[in-house]
This record gives structure tokens, C-alpha cells and sequence, in this order.
């Protein structure tokens, strides 16, 4: 009885929400298991002048391939999911504080599309 009453009130409760001065997201892009073709997930800051942190990584099917981003005061990152002879997918800017997962997949096109959005921790 008094499980039932825990449970009852755990699922009740709110769902956390990230610190509004969150200085991190995480993302993270997984490639379809049926596309073809290699597919890498880029980014970098973009601000007035030349930022570090910029990235490639190469995606593999299935898997979840993840970047932390930190939030930067001068600069603005841009995400896309690229591969040979398509339009490069773009991806949205993080909102800082979230964990979130895209698909991307090679068909007729390049298609991404986000599947999975969750908070991260505070910083301590």
C-alpha cells in the first residue's frame, strides 16, 4: 500500500527543468541502420572572430554519436548532418540545459528530425 502511494506521488511530481544559466547541452545524432552512405555530424561556433571548438565526428548506424556543447557569450554554434552529393541537414542551435537526439538518415535526400529531448544535471 504505502508503494502504491510513492509511486502515485512520484509520478505526480513535475518534471525537472535545466538551471536558467545552464552552460552546457548535449547532442547527439543517431544514423539510421538502413542508410548507405557515410554520414558525419559537424558544428562550430560562429561569432566575430574565429572560435575553438569546432568538430567532426563520423556517425555510425544505430549508434548515438554525442557532443557536449559549451554555451559561449560571443559566438552561436551551428550543427549539421552532412554526407557526399546531398544538402547538408541542419540542425537547431542547443538550447542550453537539454540533452537532445536527432535521426539522420540518406534516402532521397538528407532527413534529420529530432526524436528525444530530456534535461541535463545542474552544474555544480
Amino acid at each position: 500500500m504505502i508503494d502504491l502511494v510513492l509511486m502515485m506521488a512520484q509520478a505526480a511530481a513535475p518534471a525537472a527543468k535545466p538551471a536558467p544559466d545552464a552552460r552546457a547541452a548535449v547532442v547527439c545524432v543517431r544514423a539510421d541502420r538502413a542508410g548507405r552512405r557515410p554520414l558525419t555530424f559537424a558544428g562550430q561556433l560562429v561569432g566575430k572572430r574565429p572560435q575553438p571548438g569546432a568538430f567532426k565526428l563520423p556517425l555510425t548506424p544505430g549508434a548515438d554519436v554525442c557532443n557536449n556543447l559549451l554555451r559561449s557569450k560571443i559566438a552561436t554554434w551551428t550543427l549539421e548532418v552532412t554526407t557526399s552529393g546531398f544538402t547538408p541537414c541542419t540542425l537547431p542551435p542547443p538550447e542550453f540545459g537539454y540533452r537532445v537526439t536527432y535521426s539522420a538518415k540518406a534516402t532521397r535526400g538528407l532527413q534529420c528530425a529530432q526524436i528525444a529531448k530530456s534535461p541535463i544535471g545542474t552544474w555544480k
